[in-house]
């Protein structure tokens, strides 16, 4: 688990949320969304000065960037960095796993190969065929 915060993150964050030496923010998971590596969950951020129960801290300029216990399965085996983009005035997230696979994970599935997310199954067939007649 791994936490890169660019500068031009950085610069961000301390002016859109006044950091000043030793504020803070929190990096957490949320249901819904998606990134590089998960589906069904996305990243979300908010101000928080003191960590609670850190399990990952960055401290840039005495600006403490972290994620607390409570999130750890979020972040945990990837190498997530948090950069700037300028087209929408905000932070970007990208993530990696450490070990290089580049396969989402979805929610509640232990590995990797068990997301069956090509094989083209869709909402027209099995039990909905069933009842074609009464929809024509």
């Amino acid at each position: 688990m791994k936490l890169i915060i660019t500068d031009a993150a950085h610069k961000w964050f301390k002016k859109e949320f006044g950091l000043e030496n030793g504020g803070g923010i929190k990096f957490y998971g949320k249901v819904y969304g998606s990134t590089e590596v998960h589906h069904g969950f996305s990243q979300g951020f908010a101000r928080q000065d003191k960590p609670i129960d850190p399990v990952m801290e960055v401290i840039k300029d005495g600006i403490n960037y972290h994620v607390n216990d409570i999130d750890e399965w979020f972040f945990s085996g990837l190498i997530t960095t948090v950069d700037y983009n300028p087209r929408t005035d905000g932070p970007i997230f990208h993530f990696k796993h450490e070990d290089g696979d580049d396969t989402p994970e979805v929610a509640g599935l232990k590995k990797d190969s068990d997301d069956h997310a090509d094989n083209k199954a869709d909402a027209s067939t099995g039990a909905s065929q069933r009842y074609e007649e009464y929809w024509e």
